[in-house]
């Protein structure tokens, strides 16, 4: 555990076993604690804690917004980064909210719930930028089975050198090539394609929390790569889930210590934007 790059909780949150490129399934858990060597007692507490978050906010969500069945069985595929694959995500909270609405009479969370009429499926890795995406699209994207497609990505391609000369992981020109050629591949497949604006980072907690980090965010950048995703939505007439809008002036309370993921109030907010928009 000494060795690991980042404390047991994080890693494991952000399922960092896949950025670090192991073919190993989410749910896996005897494998995940051998390869960061740990005990299963402790890797399964820590994970506990996580599903049971999961649950509570389910619960909120629902208070306000009782589920209701589907008309048919929709699969919903997230594409995204750490913001997404993250246990306590909106993917995690979306899958047990419908969980209620498929199987009323089951406890929350209960593993003998019958599956749910809407089915998500986690696609994002933490650490991910659409170039990254481009290299798995056909062999974990198109793969798949799915109607709907949520397209969250950019955080991780804003990223920019801490110094004088500000570099990009990806230009603004090449984020929009990118999310063009996903989201036209996932509608030439006859998908329906939902985009996702990207939160505001919060440099002074993200450089506390990575003092070694070397890289910032830029507003203003974070804000044309949201312009750019506005656009690709308007040229494809397809609904754009703009986070970014909804939680400006809240960064205290949506963001992570880190500066940089979603807390669970961030999360319920995606969950509201995006129930607004599926079926």
């Amino acid at each position: 555990m000494d060795q690991l790059p980042y404390e047991l909780g994080f890693m494991h949150k952000y399922n960092l076993h896949k950025w670090l490129g192991l073919l190993i399934e989410d749910d896996d858990l005897p494998s995940i604690a051998r390869v960061y060597g740990v005990s299963l007692e402790e890797l399964q507490e820590i994970d506990r804690g996580y599903r049971e978050n999961v649950v509570r906010l389910a619960d909120e969500l629902a208070a306000k917004r009782p589920p209701e069945p589907a008309a048919a069985p929709l699969t919903i595929l997230a594409l995204g980064d750490s913001i997404t694959s993250d246990r306590e995500s909106y993917t995690k909270i979306l899958a047990e909210y419908w969980r209620r609405a498929a199987s009323p009479g089951e406890a929350p969370g209960s593993p003998s719930a019958s599956a749910a009429s809407r089915r998500v499926l986690d696609c994002g890795i933490s650490g991910d930028t659409c170039c990254d995406v481009v290299d798995r699209f056909y062999s974990t994207v198109l793969s798949e089975e799915f109607d709907w497609a949520i397209v969250f990505l950019g955080t991780n391609d804003c990223r920019q050198l801490d110094d004088p000369a500000r570099i990009s992981n990806l230009s603004l020109e090449e984020l929009g090539r990118d999310l063009r050629y996903f989201a036209e591949r996932l509608l030439k497949r006859g998908k329906e394609v939902v985009h996702v604006t990207l939160p505001p980072v919060d440099n002074e907690r993200l450089r506390a929390f990575l003092p070694d980090g070397n890289f910032i965010y830029d507003p203003a950048h974070l804000e044309a790569a949201n312009t750019v995703i506005r656009e690709i939505a308007r040229e494809n007439d397809s609904p754009v889930a703009d986070l970014a809008e909804a939680v400006a002036g809240r960064e205290a309370h949506i963001l992570e210590p880190d500066g940089l993921h979603l807390s669970s109030e961030g999360h319920l907010i995606l969950c509201r934007l995006l129930l607004d928009i599926l079926p």
